[in-house]
This record gives C-alpha cells, structure tokens and sequence, in this order.
C-alpha cells in the first residue's frame, strides 16, 4: 500500500490536476471508481497543499513531495522555524532527529550542510520521508524505522547534537502539552543524551510556562519563544553537557526573509524571578498625546520581561500592573513589537463621531474585548490606524487611546 501511494505516476497526476479543487466534491465524485492510488490519500496531499502554501511553500513546490497524513501536516514545524532551528546548529554537524514524523526539521538541517539521521518509529512515516528526501536529492541523510530509545541505546557515537520534538498528542489523539504527557516523555531519558557529549535541542509546546520547563531540565543554557510573524509556535530548549551560571531567555520573531525582532534576557540558573527592580507604572495622565505606545511582540509577551523592557529602553513605564503594554516619551525603533504612536486620548463623545471610520483595535486588560468595541463604536478594519483598550495606573483606569502604527 505504501509503495502504491508514494511511488505512482497517476497519483502525482491527480493531485496536480486537482489542486484547486474542492477536496468534498472530489471525494464525491471519484469515489467508488477503479483508481490505481488510494483516494482519500491523494485528497489529503491536496488539502495538505491548500494549507501549506505559507507554512511549506518551498517543500510543496516539488510536485512529488507527499504527506503521510493531515495530522503529519499539523504537527510539523513551520519550514521558518525549521530555518531557525538549522541556524543554531550550523553546518558540518552531525545530528540526530529523534522523532521526525513529516521531516520538515531534519531535511532543512541537512540542507544547510548538515549529516543528519532521521529516526521515525511509524513505518509509512520514515517510508515516505526517504521519498521526499530523495526528490530534495539531500546527501548525507539517512532515515531508519525504529523506536528513538533503541537508536539512542544503539549508537556507536554521540552526535554533536540530538533534536526532538515529542508527539504532543495522546492515545485520544487530544493535544497535549505538558512533557510528561507527550511521547516520548524526554525528561525521563535526556541526561543520557547531554551524558555523550551532546547538545540537545527540544521543541515544545508554546503553552508551556517557563518556569516550568526551567523546574524540569538542568544543564538548559538558553531557552528560545519562537514566533511567525508575532504567531507564538513553540518553546525550543537548548541543554549542554555541562552546567552554565546562566540561562539566556532569547524571544525572536521570524518571518520569511529570517528574524525580525530578537530581544533577550540573562537570568541565574537558580532565580526564576525578576531582581527586585521596581517597575514604573505610568499614571493615566502621562498617556496622552505625541508619545508612543509599546506592544510587545508575542514572544516577548511569553517571556514575562517588564523589568527589562523598562530598564532598557529609556524612560519607559509599564501601562498598569497588569496590562502588557508600554509608554515612553522616546521613539525606540527596536523595540521588540508593534509601536503606536498616540494621536488622542478618547472621550464617549469622540467615540461617536468615529462610526464609519477604519481602524484596528487592541484591547489589553479593558471591560470590552476587541470585537465588542468594535462593534459599539461601529468601525471597519484599517491596518495602520488603531484604536487601543487598556487599564492604566495602580488604579486600572479604562482608557481608550487612538493612533497610528510607526
């Protein structure tokens, strides 16, 4: 069945025939009729295709390649953060991928000049991803079919680094998130990597908390919040095999040409707490006017990082104890996410003359969410001209600011 699928002439034909159709009328009108492939496989790659055009583009630019199946699809790595990832193992390395399921990290790693192995236990998996390595025509790669634990056991080497990401879905086929809930469960086994004298790089889930994952694991000497486009998509935990003084918490935000904000912080290994800096807290007056409002990207929302927002950029304050958004009299042009600059402070009155006009809103920490303002104050959508919700001061005094992003 597997040979059937992936290596057939007819297959690759339907599928690029049908691309743009709807995958529910195909289903309908091919079913039942004598195909050489199997159908509902042939529909998967194309609503596969459909999806990926952003998240995989340069991969199903080659006619050939294929999906296992949808659920393949879901959990593979975005092929920019696949980049990223290659990125911080460099080239000439050898490197083992643990559990590659569709292979989007272990073939963009060895295309940026790695030897890389490929250990898949699902048989069709590791099957169809020695198809698409082929069609890639990647050298130095190689997949083998087995179980992660019995390649680790069966190693005459340690590589000079292992990567996993643990299937974070359970017997249910519900996500989950928590390490000792995924397969395999890598807090049980990954001494016995960094033990070799290896590096070991773990992607995990975005909605892990950090000080948890720093609870978990020793020897982590740098923890990145990886995002697309200010999309958060995971947590990448990067463990040696010596202990560091320090853990670097790095949040970066990637689009198609590489990173676009990377904004980082040093803690001890020991403290997960901020260093007992007071965070200044803006008063509502100070919002007004001709100064520009700060929204941290969604990695650097993740990171939980006022104190250093604030004690690295100048004069800047923090909106209200529990609003993630910032003031500053200064234009800081690197900061880490979306700057506004602040045209008025808004009235009820204002409100009313506003309806009919475009803009975006944001709303943090404030009574309405950002659908319900929308729809009160009865207003398109603009990409430059925003409407910002939020409570302000010690006090949480709701405030609506009007701007234009810089």
């Amino acid at each position: 069945m597997i040979q059937k699928n992936y290596n057939n002439r007819d297959l690759f034909d339907f599928i690029n025939t049908h691309l743009t159709d709807d995958p529910n009328s195909l289903l309908m009108k091919y079913k039942g009729k004598t195909l050489n492939f199997d159908l509902n496989f042939a529909i998967d790659q194309i609503i596969n295709r459909k999806k990926g055009k952003k998240k995989l583009s340069s991969f199903i630019a080659h006619e050939s390649f294929l999906f296992p199946s949808s659920i393949s699809y879901e959990q593979a790595s975005d092929e920019r953060v696949a980049r990223f990832h290659a990125s911080l193992i460099g080239k000439d390395k050898s490197v083992v991928d643990l559990t590659s399921g569709l292979g989007i990290d272990a073939m963009t790693i060895s295309m940026a000049g790695n030897h890389v192995l490929a250990v898949e236990i699902d048989r069709m998996k590791s099957k169809i991803l020695e198809h698409n390595a082929e069609i890639l025509h990647l050298n130095n790669f190689s997949v083998i079919n087995e179980d992660c634990l019995n390649v680790i056991r069966s190693l005459d080497f340690p590589p000079d680094f292992f990567f996993i990401d643990p299937a974070r879905r359970d017997s249910d086929n519900k996500r989950t998130y928590a390490f000792s809930d995924c397969v395999p469960d890598i807090t049980s086994f990954y001494k016995d990597l960094i033990g070799k004298g290896s590096i070991l790089l773990i992607k995990a889930s975005p909605l892990l908390d950090i000080s948890s994952v720093r609870s978990q694991f020793d020897n982590i000497t740098e923890i990145y919040v990886v995002s697309v486009k200010n999309e958060c998509k995971e947590i990448l935990i990067k463990i040696a095999p010596e202990k560091t003084p320090n853990i670097e918490i790095i949040g970066v935000d990637l689009d198609d040409t590489g990173i676009i904000s990377s904004f980082s912080i040093d803690e001890p290994v020991n403290s997960i707490k901020d260093s007992g800096h007071a965070i200044p807290i803006a008063d509502p007056d100070e919002i007004r006017e001709d100064i520009y409002l700060y929204e941290p990207n969604s990695s650097v929302m993740k990171m939980n990082a006022a104190e250093s927002i604030c004690q690295r950029f100048d004069m800047m304050k923090k909106v209200g104890k529990s609003t993630e958004l910032y003031i500053s009299p200064l234009l800081h042009e690197s900061f880490p996410g979306r700057i506004i600059r602040i045209n008025r402070k808004l009235s009820s009155s204002d409100l009313k003359k506003m309806k009919g006009g475009k803009y975006s809103i944001v709303t943090r920490n404030y009574p309405l969410k950002a659908e319900q303002l929308r729809k009160k104050i009865g207003v398109g959508e603009d990409p430059y001209n925003f409407i910002y919700g939020m409570k302000a001061g010690d006090k949480n005094t709701p405030i609506l600011i009007e701007g234009t992003k810089i």
